[in-house]
């Protein structure tokens, strides 16, 4: 079954993006960088893979538990093609989701890499690699960092790096470091590579504050980095970026007392939080919506994301077609259609007039409110009972029931669990 709740800001939503990736000789850490200053369609699966697609899937085969040891599944990981990439403490790793069998593994270098607390992401949120393409190479982008302990008067430093490994092969093509907050430090929270776009990439980063007497002591900064360079572009302190939609950098502007919390996001006393919007290209602001004293995101894709409600990426508007409820979570099926979900109401929007598809809540006197877990290419994965049940997108109408698959991320070929399961599609 799918998490109730998603987990944000670190981009629980796989999405993958188009963008151009420089593909370069490079290693680990300061070498690497001595010489270097959600889903769209773009990225291409691994040329090697011969797996069967079904788009959408309808049926599932028998669940398949990875090699993975449970104390770090919680780790983020990402589908392209047949093929799963799982982030770790120490590595990258490539599974085919087909046979379960681990394609490769690409170690970050040495086994002390300080990745948060004792080795864990410590803020309990998942954090998927990104996918960025160029000539008909994938690069898979994740952020790292690494800790160095200061000898005689030189203070201790974490330093926070991008790296890109080849989708194919494993082998990394490059890896820079990213210039250090200013006025902060790096926190023991994972930094993230939010998402990636026309050669871009944004990555945020969870910061201490300097300052021992302020009241939240955390804070962030979000990047802008040339994946054709791997110069960074801009940097944004004061700023957690938590979606990338359509040019659009999403997240939260923080005042001296925010504070972040796993499950719901930024808060700060006195309506000292802002939801912003900066442009990828530069960091230059797009929109601002002031007075928050909370701000939570969540990656939608196709012009969405969620803050509250369905907004608009390149406004911050809300969608005013989207249904207001509690706990609201949507889908792109990365075709046509959002689907929206809440406790009282499940929901589809036409993603270019915004108009309703069809409207399910749990009133309705002749179907039971479906509880959606996912979208794909017209099919939307959902449960009513004890049914796992596939509706059409732009419908609503059932299409056929399937069992025992956990819809948490899917594409043609799988689907995956929240805890790293995987049921191969087969029909």
């Amino acid at each position: 079954m799918r998490a109730t709740h998603r987990h944000v800001l670190h981009l629980a939503l796989v999405t993958v993006l188009t963008v151009l990736a420089g593909c370069s000789d490079g290693a680990s850490g300061a070498d690497a960088d001595a010489g270097a200053p959600g889903a769209v369609s773009g990225a291409k699966p691994p040329a090697a893979a011969k797996a069967k697609a079904f788009d959408p899937p309808a049926k599932f085969g028998n669940e398949i538990a990875l090699p993975v040891d449970d104390d770090i599944k919680a780790w983020g990981f990402a589908l392209l093609g047949p093929t799963l990439y799982h982030r770790t403490s120490e590595a990258l790793d490539a599974y085919d989701t087909h046979s379960g069998r681990k394609l490769w593994s690409s170690a970050l270098g040495r086994k002390d890499w300080y990745t948060g607390k004792e080795g864990q992401p410590s803020d309990d949120q998942t954090i998927p690699p990104v996918f960025a393409q160029q000539d008909g190479h994938t690069g898979v982008l994740f952020a790292y960092a690494d800790y160095t302990k200061g000898s005689g008067t030189e203070r201790d430093r974490t330093d926070v790096y991008l790296r890109s490994v080849d989708a194919d092969s494993g082998k990394v093509s490059w890896t820079v470091r990213l210039p250090a907050p200013k006025g902060a430090t790096v926190g023991d929270l994972e930094p993230a590579v939010i998402g990636a776009e026309g050669g871009t990439a944004a990555v945020r980063v969870i910061t201490s504050t300097d300052d021992s007497s302020s009241d939240g002591g955390q804070s962030a900064t979000t990047y802008g980095v040339d994946l054709k360079t791997h110069h960074v572009t801009w940097q944004k302190d004061g700023f957690a970026g938590g979606a990338l939609d359509s040019g659009v950098v999403i997240g939260a502007q923080l005042g001296d007392d925010a504070t972040f919390q796993a499950i719901d996001g930024w808060h700060a006393n006195n309506d000292a939080l802002a939801l912003a919007g900066l442009a990828l290209t530069d960091g230059a602001p797009r929109w601002k919506q002031d007075g928050r004293t909370s701000v939570e995101v969540e990656q939608v894709g196709g012009g969405f994301f969620v803050a509250g409600s369905l907004r608009d990426s390149r406004t911050g508007q809300p969608v005013p077609s989207a249904p207001n409820g509690s706990f609201i979570h949507c889908f792109n099926d990365q075709r046509s259609v959002i689907v929206c979900d809440t406790k009282e109401v499940a929901r589809a929007i036409d993603a270019q007039s915004r108009k309703v598809l069809w409207t399910i809540s749990e009133d309705d006197p002749s179907r039971k409110k479906p509880e959606v877990h996912n979208a794909f290419h017209g099919a939307v994965y959902a449960t009513a009972g004890a049914d796992g049940v596939i509706l059409d997108a732009r419908t609503g109408k059932d299409r056929g029931l399937y069992n025992g698959a956990s819809t948490y991320v899917i594409n043609e070929y799988a689907a995956v669990s929240i805890d790293m399961n995987v049921y191969p599609a087969t029909g």
